[in-house]
């Protein structure tokens, strides 16, 4: 496993460990609404395997695909 792969991987688990606080009452509407929207496609995104993944979401295109990127991004309260 390349050491690129391993870093991807490594911050698709955290933003599927931040996505799963959406219920976290405790938290802004807004950053819920995201977080929700941000599990959803992690889940639908998911890589296929963890050596030479593909996406499970794109019909077994490259991983992680844009949808993934772009929901790790959205699943970090920072740019929420």
């Amino acid at each position: 496993m390349s050491d690129d792969l391993r870093q991807q991987l490594a911050l698709y688990d955290a933003a599927v460990k931040r996505a799963a606080n959406q219920t976290d009452r405790s938290l802004p509407d807004g950053e819920q609404w995201a977080l929700g929207v941000a599990a959803k496609q992690l889940a639908e995104h998911a890589p296929s395997n963890r050596t030479s993944p593909t996406c499970t979401g794109c019909n077994g295109g490259r991983w992680p695909c844009d949808t993934v990127m772009g929901a790790t991004v959205m699943s970090d309260s920072r740019y929420n």
